[in-house]
């Protein structure tokens, strides 16, 4: 019976988590190059289920390894673990026309380099800008990096090729730095750092076949349609869990009103 309280409850909280984390891809569907949260969702019996039917040893960054770790010191067998995973796939690109907007066109492999107030993070959006000294910069002035370090744009005309090579007043300068990430590590070994940007706990690369459009943007890769049904869905499933644990409080006050009777 009260198992039954138990996992009706653990079911409306786990609606409620993925409920706020679409409702923040919804938020988020018209800022450029951001990547969609998902939930997921498992109890301590799939966990150890799925570390004991490992025979081999674990790599650390691993995503069976990660959920290990999250149930660690935890004995309850109706335990409901969470973690957020990034959906990497490429976004829609928009022609913008505008020279300092640039896209990566590689299925959504690598990120534009940025030098952040706090060390390097990654990015997807190419909204870029130039800064009063005429360097290439983020929205919030953070420096777009090249191989060669912070961009520098002294000229009048402002090119970038499909290799990430810029060209200002028709002579190279430098090459984008495109970091691309392992996809075999949990979330690419990438977090978000509280913006539009990641920051890495794992090792990236120089990207060799990433491909650069000037003048375009990539979108959000939210589908907003299929983000509403998710939403019925998951209001469909609380009200479920919801007339469940209404149905197991009605049985506990049955229970307690006979057995006060049969005592008495």
């Amino acid at each position: 019976m009260y198992d039954g309280i138990n996992k009706a409850t653990m079911g409306m909280l786990a609606m409620n988590m993925k409920q706020d984390v679409i409702l923040n891809n919804l938020a988020n569907v018209g800022t450029s190059g951001y990547r969609k949260e998902n939930m997921v969702f498992s109890s301590f019996s799939d966990i150890m289920a799925k570390e004991m039917n490992q025979g081999k040893p674990r790599n650390p960054m691993s995503k069976s390894n990660e959920m290990q770790q999250a149930s660690v010191g935890y004995e309850t067998n109706g335990a409901l673990y969470t973690r957020s995973t990034t959906s990497f796939e490429q976004g829609s690109l928009k022609n913008t026309g505008n020279q300092f907007d640039l896209a990566l066109d590689d299925n959504g492999k690598s990120f534009f380099t940025i030098q952040g107030k706090n060390g390097l993070t990654f990015t997807r959006s190419g909204s870029f800008r130039l800064d009063n000294a005429g360097y290439l910069v983020t929205a919030d002035g953070s420096n777009v990096m090249g191989h060669n370090g912070k961009i520098k744009l002294n000229g009048t005309s402002f090119e970038v090729a499909n290799d990430g090579s810029i060209k200002v007043d028709g002579k190279t300068i430098d090459k984008l730095l495109i970091t691309e990430f392992d996809p075999n590590m949990s979330n690419r070994g990438l977090q978000h750092d509280g913006s539009n940007n990641f920051a890495s706990y794992g090792q990236g690369r120089v990207a060799t076949d990433a491909s650069v459009k000037q003048g375009f943007l990539e979108m959000a890769n939210v589908n907003a349609v299929q983000s509403m049904v998710d939403l019925m869905n998951i209001m469909r499933a609380y009200e479920a869990n919801q007339k469940t644990l209404q149905a197991e409080d009605k049985m506990i006050q049955k229970t307690v009103s006979e057995t006060g009777r049969a005592r008495g």
